[in-house]
């Protein structure tokens, strides 16, 4: 509104006007919208209209929110009145569309400048009519040169733009430029910017004057070339159609388009850290509330089954069982791992149709939120502790119901004996996994703790334990039963802490699995006693499944599933003998030297270890993957089954960053391309890329598959020293002529590879 008063076609007339300017009264009315804060008239904009002869009124407190008093319109000549007095002017200037009461308030005739939005406010415009009211609707003056005047919604658009980056950069927590300080390296926010329009080029100024990456997206060709002028990267799809409409806006797309629109959205949010959407499509209606629908249908469709006096609950239970077996199904591929998720979501769901479920489900949400990818383990060794508990409480209360049948009803008696099995195995979950949460977090040493007669103090507890079972199952007294019941609580306790202390951290994935496999039996003896088909169906799923995968990776490393569990040491095809003695001198190479090998190598394979996750390096390497990959390299990772510190940890780690799934291979299905590899690159890892596995037959770990990362024709280890793994034994591959030693933490070291390649990209 500022604009009409120097603009001659609204401010100055040719013929005589019906009014002179001064018998005209402007008014600028108080925005009630929550949250509003802007004013329609600033005190300069009074002081111009003023000079042009209007009288001009605003409301009392209008300008406040934005740091405009009532002083400073009495000095521009203002007159400041309440609302009524305002809404009666000739002339209504707002920001937002009046509410109902306002426009009963407004005079019959008058004129309304405002943002009214007509398309989508068909019964304010009807009101309006009843007024005889003129209105100008700002949102739709014309983009020609002669409006650019009245273009306020550009300037508003523009400002919202540089507000949706400040905002952004408020909740994001980090720089947005790249930092490098003595404390570490900070890389540059990632920001993608839909809709090349006035707000969406302001936000890219913004966010590039910021220090950030940029990308930007719009179906336009124009939108992209001012995305390139400002710095930011343009985005297009494999997909070739014009979004050029009428006025300089963009058109609505094909389906086609934008199903690879919405192809390159998902790809690009994997990667960026901030997405900012501006592309608007006027009239466009979500019918969010059609999904109701099937909803509708299910709980009705309940309700009239059980008026006629069906009972579908069972057929609820084997739903959900059938959707956890297909969720495991999906989770054994990662191309299908999130049609498996859903599976699994949606059994587990069917079940939890109670508060208390609703109640435990915040809880664990609240603590998953907390929880970084790289702490997985500690998480599940943690959840599986409250499963052990759980299976305790459930089959010691079982028994305490239970008890009056038990002399009457001789079938009661397996109940007595899965009680009992169930007590001593979520014992032996709870303590264990508590001990496993330790080790993995830290606060309990990683080293094996070796009690003097450990075998003994175990086979001990085992044969009290099921001693203990004989005057359980005798006496028929509740005071023995419960009793009997408390002392093997307690022995499995002991038994749980004794074992589990006893292995060193290099076995925690199979101790992982082990607990696993545990907390599966304790949940099916639990669904047993309950008569909950789905408890016991998924319990006996997760403990089959546990128990094949901790065979599995025994497998990998060629250790017995009882070595492993009794702490035990080395492998089954461990010599007698003094194990190899290793000489001769490391190569050790700086940052650019490793740039230049990367460079020259076409195949290059990254194998990470435990190393990688500690140092939450997974991301620069990600990184590195996608400009090596643009560069035409061919670059794959190879990781171990027991590489990380849980089964499929490095696997979640390097999804989580953006690697694509299919350069993520297992050791028998890339063990066999090294010798053809032109570089490796070992990030964290030891004991899994150890050559003493093959060539010392005395070694702890001979006979253990490894990844034979030596084959290949260059060899680059990046650890933070020379240091033994977990299984404390020397690596040869660190002195051999075509193996050379990166020193240093894991993510500056990546951070500063990525920083290095990126430079050559770019050129």
């Amino acid at each position: 509104v500022r604009a009409l008063s120097p603009h001659p076609p609204w401010c100055k007339f040719k013929g005589k006007p019906s009014l002179h300017l001064h018998q005209l009264t402007v008014g600028v009315p108080k925005e009630v919208f929550l949250d509003e804060r802007r004013v329609a008239l600033s005190p300069a904009g009074v002081q111009a209209l003023i000079k042009q002869g209007f009288n001009v009124v605003v409301e009392a407190g209008a300008g406040d929110a934005s740091k405009f008093p009532d002083e400073m319109y009495v000095q521009a000549g203002a007159a400041i009145r309440d609302a009524k007095d305002v809404l009666a002017s000739d002339v209504l200037v707002k920001v937002r569309a009046p509410l109902v009461n306002e426009i009963e308030l407004m005079k019959e005739s008058a004129t309304l400048f405002s943002f009214v939005y007509p398309a989508q406010n068909p019964e304010l415009l009807e009101l309006l009519a009843q007024k005889k009211a003129t209105v100008l609707a700002m949102d739709q003056v014309p983009r020609v040169t002669i409006a650019q005047g009245f273009d306020a919604l550009s300037s508003m658009a523009n400002i919202s733009g540089y507000k949706a980056v400040v905002l952004a950069a408020n909740s994001f927590g980090r720089f947005f430029t790249g930092q490098i300080t003595a404390a570490g390296k900070v890389p540059p926010a990632k920001v993608l910017i839909i809709g090349g329009g006035v707000a969406g080029l302001a936000a890219a100024g913004t966010a590039r004057a910021m220090g950030a990456i940029v990308r930007g997206f719009d179906t336009r060709a124009a939108a992209l070339e001012q995305f390139k002028s400002l710095g930011a990267e343009p985005l297009e799809v494999d997909f070739k159609e014009s979004g050029e409409g009428q006025g300089g806006y963009a058109k609505e797309m094909s389906p086609e388009f934008i199903e690879a629109e919405m192809k390159l959205f998902a790809k690009q949010c994997l990667d960026v850290d901030i997405l900012i959407s501006t592309a608007l499509i006027p009239g466009g209606f979500l019918y969010n509330y059609l999904y109701l629908l099937p909803t509708g249908v299910f709980v009705g469709g309940y309700g009239a089954a059980l008026q006629a006096g069906y009972n579908i609950e069972q057929m609820m239970y084997l739903g959900s069982g059938l959707c956890c077996v297909g969720a495991l199904a999906g989770l054994s591929n990662q191309k299908t791992a999130r049609l498996g998720n859903a599976l699994g979501m949606m059994g587990v769901l069917l079940a939890q149709m109670s508060v208390a479920m609703a109640v435990g489900g915040t809880a664990g949400l609240g603590i998953a939120k907390r929880i970084q990818i790289s702490d997985l383990p500690q998480l599940v060794a943690a959840f599986h502790s409250l499963v052990g508990l759980a299976a305790v409480l459930t089959c010691v209360a079982e028994y305490m119901i239970e008890y009056p049948h038990f002399a009457t009803d001789p079938a009661a008696n397996f109940i007595k004996i899965v009680a009992y099995m169930g007590t001593f195995i979520g014992g032996v979950t709870f303590s264990g996994s508590l001990v496993a949460y330790g080790k993995l977090q830290g606060t309990l040493s990683s080293a094996p703790l070796a009690l003097p007669g450990r075998h003994a103090i175990n086979a001990t507890l085992m044969a009290a334990s099921v001693a203990g079972m004989i005057p359980y199952m005798m006496d028929p007294s509740y005071l023995t039963g419960i009793t009997c019941l408390g002392s093997v609580s307690a022995l499995s306790a002991i038994m749980g802490v004794t074992l589990t202390a006893a292995i060193g951290g290099a076995d925690m994935p199979v101790v992982i699995t082990v607990l696993n496999s545990y907390s599966g039996w304790a949940l099916c003896a639990e669904g047993f006693l309950l008569n909950n088909n789905l408890l016991t169906i998924v319990g006996a799923l997760i403990g089959s499944s546990g128990a094949i995968l901790s065979y599995i990776m025994c497998v990998a490393m060629n250790r017995s599933l009882t070595n492993v569990i009794l702490g035990g040491y080395g492998t089954s095809s461990t010599g007698s003998g003094k194990p190899m003695e290793i000489t001769g001198t490391h190569t050790e190479v700086n940052v650019d030297q490793t740039v230049e090998m990367i460079k020259d190598a076409q195949s290059i394979i990254i194998t990470p270890g435990y190393g990688l996750c500690a140092a939450k390096a997974q991301y620069p390497i990600a990184e590195l993957v996608k400009m090596l990959s643009e560069a035409g390299k061919q670059v794959r990772f190879g990781v171990h089954p027991v590489a990380g510190r849980m089964p499929g940890q490095l696997n979640v780690l390097l999804a989580e960053a953006g690697v694509p799934y299919d350069i993520v291979l297992e050791m028998e299905e890339i063990n066999d391309d090294f010798k053809e590899t032109d570089l490796v690159m070992v990030i964290g890892a030891n004991d899994t890329v150890n050559s003493a596995s093959q060539e010392d037959p005395n070694s702890i770990i001979a006979g253990m598959p490894v990844l034979e990362v030596w084959k290949a024709k260059q060899v680059v280890v990046m650890k933070r020293s020379l240091g033994v793994g977990y299984a404390a034994v020397d690596n040869p591959i660190f002195y051999k002529p075509n193996t050379a030693m990166l020193l240093g933490d894991a993510k500056k070291t990546c951070d500063a590879l990525a920083a290095k390649v990126r430079e050559s990209h770019d050129q």
